[in-house]
């Protein structure tokens, strides 16, 4: 498969910050800065992605995503992924069967921006697409859950499970 995404086994830093009121505050200070990272894997090239500050930076658009997908049949979204280390651009586009994505790498961990540029494109089915972001949002949540936040005090709790009750299958490798 052309795209997937490995999580690992991230640790908590089973701590509450009551300060916290969005999600994305919330996901950074429930991994600490040196744990397991999640990747993507795009046309077989591992791209790491920090728990603490990319995927707590990227959580709104990867929900966006997931949801537009999930909710239209034709559709188009361009993404501008700001973290330092994953900065790129997705053109997104899809059907009622597949989703075409073409990026535009910036910057990456590990200076992969030549190989990625040169595999830019990919094509998967929508829903193998969508599966994909399971096991994510599953590590994201049994975080928040495990260090004391819920629906009550964080804005895009209720959101972000309703997301993940609403893909029916893990990804490639987590069946």
């Amino acid at each position: 498969m052309d795209f997937y995404i490995q999580t690992s086994n991230p640790r908590y830093n089973n701590i509450l910050n009551k300060e916290d009121k969005q999600l994305s505050e919330a996901i950074e200070s429930v991994f600490p800065m040196n744990t397991e990272s999640a990747f993507i894997v795009w046309n077989h090239i591992y791209i790491p992605l920090s728990y603490k500050y990319d995927i707590s930076y990227m959580i709104e658009d990867i929900m966006r995503i997931i949801d537009s997908i999930q909710r239209k049949n034709l559709g188009k979204l361009n993404v501008r992924w700001l973290p330092d280390t994953f900065r790129t651009d997705w053109d997104i586009e899809w059907d009622s069967e597949h989703i075409c994505i073409i990026s535009q790498w910036e910057h990456t961990v590990g200076c992969l921006e030549k190989l990625l540029n040169k595999e830019n494109k990919i094509i998967i089915k929508k829903r193998d697409f969508v599966y994909e972001w399971k096991e994510l949002l599953s590590v994201l949540i049994r975080g928040l859950l495990h260090c004391g936040y819920d629906k009550k005090t964080i804005l895009g709790m209720e959101d972000i499970i309703k997301l993940y009750n609403s893909i029916e299958e893990s990804g490639c490798i987590y069946k």
